[in-house]
């Protein structure tokens, strides 16, 4: 098969995915008004993460920023036990609204609406107005559940992975008021993260940072990159708390 070949397939794939999408909003749509009967939003989560991976893979990141948002409210609404009650149902359905408008302007344009990241940012601000999100870059699961003991009673929302090539994701497509990485952290590790991060231009480019080692300071080459460097071992004695009050203040 030819390039030009190729070329035309995946456009036509591409064309799929977004003539599928009203079908696919309207499904997304149903299941949050059956919402109104559940005690949870497995169902609905699993729709609208099928979404984000789809639109990722025809590389419509608009729609995966959507969808990623949409679950993390979600994942706080279900953290608070809020299901089903008219003001969660209205706030769900403003996702709803964005990705019709993204859709259509995708459709009509190839271009996004200009404001899709100033509604995502109301609509985040409404459920996670009185909390701090910080990212944990970590993979050992024993000291990722040391580092969220170790923070308990902070107002903070946690987002929670092992691997740096998606922490670098989850950074590019969301603000975070603090980052608390490892420096062995699987794929790329808290020193290039963290380098890769600062040469952009993405709002979290001066993000506060916390580098979790176990290797001597003196050894990490871009260490002024990082607000603290702490010694694996300090997290057991509560010194990771001081720091992040510090931090956040």
């Amino acid at each position: 098969m030819s390039d030009d070949s190729v070329s035309d397939l995946l456009e036509q794939l591409r064309q799929g995915f977004l003539d599928d999408m009203p079908v696919r909003i309207d499904k997304i749509e149903d299941e949050i008004m059956s919402s109104r009967e559940s005690d949870t939003y497995d169902e609905l989560f699993r729709m609208v993460h099928s979404l984000k991976g789809s639109a990722g893979s025809y590389n419509f990141h608009v729609i995966t920023k959507i969808a990623h948002d949409m679950e993390d409210v979600m994942m706080e609404l279900m953290n608070k036990n809020q299901f089903g009650n008219a003001l969660t149902i209205d706030l769900l359905l403003k996702f709803i609204d964005i990705l019709r408008d993204t859709t259509a302007s995708l459709i009509d344009t190839n271009t996004a609406p200009l404001d899709v990241d100033e509604r995502l940012e109301i609509i985040r601000d409404e459920v996670f107005s009185e909390r701090l999100k910080v990212l944990v870059v970590e993979p050992s699961k024993l000291y990722a559940g040391m580092i969220g003991h170790s923070l308990e009673g902070l107002p903070i929302s946690f987002t929670f992975t092992e691997d740096g090539y998606k922490a670098l994701e989850y950074l590019l497509l969301n603000k975070y008021d603090l980052l608390i990485t490892s420096l062995e952290s699987s794929r790329l590790n808290g020193d290039a993260l963290v380098a890769a991060l600062r040469l952009g231009h993405n709002f979290n480019r001066k993000i506060k940072t916390v580098l979790i080692t176990s290797r001597a300071i003196d050894k990490i080459s871009n260490k002024d990159d990082f607000d603290e460097i702490i010694d694996r071992k300090m997290i057991k004695e509560g010194v990771l708390k001081t720091i992040a009050n510090n931090l956040l203040d």
